[in-house]
C-alpha cells in the first residue's frame, strides 16, 4: 500500500477552497432532515464543509493528514465560535472506535491512495460508521483524460501519481468504473445514489475530468451500549486538573469541575481512565466515590466516567450541564 500524501495546502488559493461544494448543501439538508447528528469530514482541507455542517447544528469531526490545513480549520472555527473537533490523521489509519459517526462526507479525498489503500480505507469506514449510517464520497473515474492519456506513472492498474507542479504533486489518484463501484461497495453498502459527472470547466480552466459521486448506506447489525459493569462501581484516583485550573494546552479552557483519572484503570486511549468528579465545590487533589454515569463519546476512542462524591446525586441534565464545557466538542451521550 502506498504511503498517504496530502495536498500542499500552503500554496493553494484560499478564495477557491473555502467555498463549500454545491453537493455539501444537499447532504447537509438531507442528513439534518433524516435526524443525523454527527459528521466526519474526511480530508477536510481548509474546512469549507466542516464549517457548513457545524453552522447547521451537526457535531463535526474534521480530519486531514496536513497539519497546516487542520490548524487553519481550528483557527477559523474558533474565530466563528464553532465547536469542531480537529485531528491530524492519515485516512488509512483512522483513530476512532466502532460506530462513531452517523455520516461521513469525503469530497475529492478518498481517491488519494492506491487500490490496496482504498480497500483498507473502506474497511475502516465500515468499522467507524454506525449501522444505517451514510457516506457521501467522490472517486476519480477511469473516463478521465488524466487516467487515459495523462502519461502519469502508474502504481497499479487503477492508480497514477500526479507529477505536475502544484498542490497535488506526488499525490496518488485511484480510479474506478461503475463495475468497480458496485464490486467495492456491495453487499456491505446499499448504493443510494451514484452519479458520473464530467467537469468541463473549473475556475476558467478547461478540464476533462470525470468523477463518481456516491451516496451509500452501511448495512450492519445495530449494537447496544451496556455499561452495567461500570455504573455503580466504587473508584478512587487522582485529580490532575482541579476545579479552576486551565487546560495544559488550551489555556482558555478553565475546568469548572474537578477532573482526573482512576488509578490503575486503562482507557481506550492507552492512558488511565479519565473522570469528572462532581459534588465537590473546591479544588481537590484526589477523589473517591461511585461511578454514577458514563459520558459515551461516539467520535472518540475513550469514554469519560462521571464520579460523584459520597451521598451526592445528580440527574442527567445536571451532568450534561457540568460537563458541557468539554463534551461540546464531541458527540456525547450521558448514560446512567
Amino acid at each position: 500500500m502506498v504511503n498517504s500524501k496530502g495536498w500542499n495546502w500552503e500554496i493553494v488559493d484560499d478564495s477557491i477552497w473555502l467555498d463549500p461544494a454545491e453537493e455539501s448543501y444537499y447532504y447537509c439538508r438531507k442528513w439534518k432532515n433524516d435526524g443525523k447528528r454527527s459528521v466526519l469530514d474526511l480530508g477536510c482541507g481548509l474546512g469549507r464543509h466542516s464549517l457548513l455542517f457545524a453552522q447547521n447544528g451537526f457535531k463535526v469531526t474534521a480530519v486531514d493528514i496536513s497539519d497546516y490545513a487542520v490548524k487553519q480549520v481550528r483557527e477559523i472555527s474558533d474565530r466563528l465560535g464553532l465547536n469542531i473537533r480537529t485531528l491530524v490523521s492519515d485516512m488509512a489509519n483512522l483513530p476512532f472506535r466502532e460506530n462513531s459517526f452517523d455520516c461521513i462526507f469525503s469530497y475529492l479525498t478518498i481517491s488519494h491512495t492506491d487500490t490496496e489503500g482504498f480497500s483498507k480505507i473502506l474497511s475502516d469506514i465500515k468499522r467507524i460508521l454506525k449501522p444505517d449510517g451514510e457516506i457521501y464520497l467522490t472517486l476519480c473515474s477511469k473516463e478521465s483524460q488524466s487516467f487515459r492519456e495523462g502519461n502519469f506513472p502508474k502504481i497499479d492498474e487503477n492508480t497514477i501519481v500526479k507529477t505536475e507542479e502544484g498542490p497535488e504533486n506526488g499525490v496518488p489518484h485511484f480510479f474506478v468504473d461503475f463495475e468497480d463501484v458496485k464490486r467495492l461497495f456491495e453487499p456491505d453498502f446499499q448504493l443510494l445514489r451514484v452519479r458520473h459527472i464530467l467537469n468541463c470547466l473549473h475556475e476558467k480552466i478547461i478540464q476533462n475530468n470525470h468523477h463518481y459521486h456516491i451516496c451509500a448506506k452501511l448495512i450492519k447489525p445495530a449494537s447496544n451500549l451496556d455499561f452495567s459493569d461500570i455504573i455503580g462501581k466504587e473508584v478512587s484516583g487522582t485529580i490532575d486538573r482541579p476545579l479552576g485550573s486551565a487546560h495544559p494546552r488550551h489555556k482558555n479552557l478553565i475546568y469548572p469541575v474537578n477532573y482526573g483519572y482512576v488509578n490503575g484503570v486503562i482507557a481506550g486511549d492507552g492512558a488511565e481512565q479519565d473522570v469528572y468528579y462532581l459534588g465537590e465545590n473546591e479544588p481537590v487533589k484526589s477523589f473517591s466515590g461511585k461511578v454514577i454515569a458514563v459520558a459515551h463519546r461516539f467520535n472518540d476512542v475513550e469514554d469519560k466516567w462521571i464520579v460523584a462524591k459520597d451521598c451526592v446525586s445528580f440527574i442527567k441534565e445536571e451532568i450534561e450541564k457540568a460537563t458541557e464545557f468539554q463534551e461540546k466538542y464531541f458527540d456525547t451521550e450521558i448514560i446512567m
